[in-house]
């Protein structure tokens, strides 16, 4: 497994609901759009390396890349 996404998948096993909430106003609305770019695969190689290293530099981001990855995944209602 790439060891790039080893903290992410740690948080998809635990509960980062009540993390992930208070992490969430603290982001600018720029950033977000690249994490939610990052969590759907749309990046570019420069963003991805960008947001990987950005992950690893401030993990208290990396709720958010969980919360909008469990987005992705949840069936349309």
């Amino acid at each position: 497994m790439n060891d790039d996404f080893k903290i992410l998948l740690e948080f998809f096993d635990g509960d980062a609901q009540e993390v992930g909430g208070r992490t969430a106003a603290a982001i600018p609305a720029e950033l977000r759009e690249k994490i939610v770019r990052f969590a759907n695969g749309k990046s570019s190689d420069d963003e991805r390396a960008e947001m990987k290293k950005l992950f690893q530099e401030q993990p208290g981001l990396i709720p958010a890349l969980v919360m909008e990855t469990k987005a992705i995944r949840q069936p349309p209602e």
